[in-house]
């Protein structure tokens, strides 16, 4: 849901503000809910409250340090599914998000039926099992990675759906997508920032953006998805200069691409795999979320 609302301009501990009524068709009336909330392409987790017969979303440090106070903007909130702070049940959410979600992104990405997607440094394959459903059975799902145990996960899971257009590929760590020129149709960098060359802090992301464009037909597409919490640690000409979104988008398109579409929200799973998190009672909704930047050669 979009509306348009003003900032408080005076702050507090917890700053809140009032939702427009018209924007709360549909919500729950529930004490608290987790949403996400787009303002100018940049996606925030915030806290829901409902009291008094309103709805009040909780302004957080992050929309405060970078939107401002007393500003007027267009905000993009969608709620959450939440759940009850059990580990069995972020895996239930989990593989729902993957066949239902994931599918939904990934067609808007651009995955059509017949296409040859390669999803580069797939981990556990959480966008390849969506990736694989949105091909409705055709075409070929690549899952790309050096992590044996991860591709062997996916292969588990291919055989729970019953489905058989995923090829695992293990690689030996290296920035080389393995396939010949203008041979694939769409090429999946998520959440590669951390891949940094050996002994350095130096990312590997520019040397993968070539390689997809490499791979890649005419008209085909390269779908990146980098985390906040990624970028804060990448460097690309040396170990002191940090980056910003702009920086990546800039590399891009030297490359040669063209800046295509934005898809939200993808889902960073890094907390999901950590038995820490897990139990300390971790929740779907607790996952960071980024927009999805699409380009095409």
């Amino acid at each position: 849901m979009e509306f348009e609302a003003t900032i408080p301009a005076v702050d507090s501990g917890r700053l809140l503000m009032e939702i427009p009524l018209k924007a709360t068709t549909g919500l729950k009336k529930e004490p608290l809910q987790k949403v996400t909330v787009t303002i100018d392409e940049k996606v925030y987790l915030c806290n829901l409250f409902y009291k008094e017969n309103s709805f009040w979303l909780h302004i957080i440090r992050g929309i405060k340090r970078e939107v401002g106070l007393g500003v007027k903007t267009t905000f993009i909130m969608e709620p959450i599914v939440h759940v009850e702070a059990k580990k069995e049940e972020i895996h239930d959410q989990v593989l729902q998000w993957e066949t239902t979600t994931c599918k939904s992104l990934m067609k808007q990405v651009g995955v059509k039926q017949e296409d040859y997607v390669v999803d580069f440094g797939c981990g556990y394959g959480h966008y390849t099992l969506g990736c694989a459903l949105a091909l409705e059975q055709s075409g070929v799902v690549f899952a790309v990675d050096c992590d044996a145990k991860a591709l062997k996960w996916i292969n588990k899971k291919e055989q729970m759906y019953k489905i058989d257009n995923i090829k695992t590929i293990q690689t030996n760590g290296m920035p080389v997508i393995d396939f010949p020129d203008n041979s694939v149709d769409v090429v999946l960098l998520y959440d590669i920032g951390h891949i940094h060359e050996k002994g350095t802090k130096k990312s590997l992301a520019p040397n993968l953006f070539k390689e997809a464009y490499r791979v890649l037909k005419k008209g085909g597409i390269l779908s990146t998805l980098n985390f906040n919490s990624d970028i804060k640690k990448m460097r690309f000409e040396d170990e002191k200069t940090k980056i910003s979104r702009e920086d990546i988008d800039a590399a891009i398109v030297q490359v040669g691409f063209s800046f295509s579409h934005i898809v939200a929200s993808g889902v960073h799973f890094d907390w999901y795999h950590s038995r820490h998190r897990l139990k300390k009672g971790l929740l779907f909704a607790d996952l960071e979320r980024e927009k999805i930047y699409n380009y095409v050669k």
